[in-house]
């Protein structure tokens, strides 16, 4: 089963060694789909809605006065998730990343809801992994 916490961990080590590091990272990877500045735990998307992680764990997508779940993270990851967030990779992409690594199970509703943002996140995902490789 994966382990949140390692997976993450070893993500940032790896993502350290990147060009522009975790600073370039989410502008570089989720910039492209968001709708100005992103925040630590909000998303505003070009393609309307936000993407929300809240503070009781449901990173949920709204969109047109509707809501869809993507995820609900237990008391353990939502730890993991927070005590790992910096300024540079806030806990809202450090939850898609977490998606993206298979660590965290969403029953592939990111990719449903929003596939730019699934895509970016698996992107990210295997840069630090290539990188691990060679």
């Amino acid at each position: 089963m994966p382990n949140l916490r390692k997976d993450l961990e070893e993500f940032l080590e790896q993502l350290e060694r990147l060009p522009g590091g975790p600073a370039a990272a989410v502008p570089d990877f989720f910039g492209p789909w968001l709708a100005g500045e992103p925040e630590a735990h909000r998303f505003h998307l070009k393609d309307g809605g936000e993407l929300a992680l809240e503070d009781d764990g449901r990173l949920i997508h709204r969109r047109d006065g509707g809501e869809t779940l993507i995820l609900h993270l237990d008391a353990k990851q939502q730890t993991s998730i927070h005590e790992l967030a910096t300024p540079a990779m806030p806990a809202l992409p450090l939850a898609l990343v977490g998606i993206a690594l298979g660590a965290l199970e969403d029953g592939r509703r990111l990719k449903k809801t929003l596939p730019k943002l699934d895509g970016a996140a698996r992107d990210l995902m295997l840069m630090t992994v290539c990188r691990l490789c060679g």
